[in-house]
């Protein structure tokens, strides 16, 4: 490079991260998936490939002085912001159709998903109400007095409620 900074070959690079552990490869992982939100289009696992794929090639430079996970945490931020980016152009003319037959999916989707919720939460009054004050942005304050709770009875009905949610709606993606 110009500036001086010394960058490890092709080579060095491959050692490196065939040298990876599995508790390495989790922690990739883990700061793909926290870096691809906002690009609704992409998965992390295509933006660590992404990223892995950058550094083999030579298109990134890894300078010598700057550790592995933080390397690549900064490579896969990059590219999901230029894809944030992307995604968020102007469609062209042609494509106006499908973006708004898009949305339009989107807000069923997002509808039969809350109708589903709804309904796994049909069996805690307190849960469910928490959780339509949640939709509805309501203070914590003012859920607690239409529902007749307490501070304590308001934590936990809403840990129950996030727990049912999980356990209903975990789309499987565990580190």
């Amino acid at each position: 490079m110009s500036d001086g900074v010394e960058t490890l070959s092709i080579e060095e690079v491959t050692r490196l991260l065939s040298r990876l552990r599995q508790a390495d490869h989790l922690r990739l992982a883990a700061l793909a998936q926290a870096w691809i939100s906002g690009c609704p289009r992409r998965e992390a696992t295509e933006l660590l490939n992404e990223a892995l794929t950058r550094v083999l090639s030579g298109a990134r430079p890894w300078p010598a002085d700057v550790a592995l996970p933080a390397f690549l945490s900064q490579v896969m931020r990059s590219i999901a912001s230029q894809w944030r980016h992307e995604d968020q152009r102007e469609p062209l003319l042609e494509d106006a159709d499908v973006v708004r037959d898009e949305s339009v999916i989107i807000f069923h989707d997002f509808t039969d998903v809350r109708e589903r919720m709804r309904k796994a939460l049909a069996g805690d009054p307190d849960g469910l109400g928490i959780f339509e004050h949640i939709l509805a942005q309501t203070s914590r304050k003012d859920v607690r007095a239409e529902l007749g709770i307490d501070e304590t009875q308001y934590d936990t009905a809403r840990r129950r409620m996030i727990r049912t949610l999980h356990d209903q709606f975990n789309p499987g993606w565990t580190l």
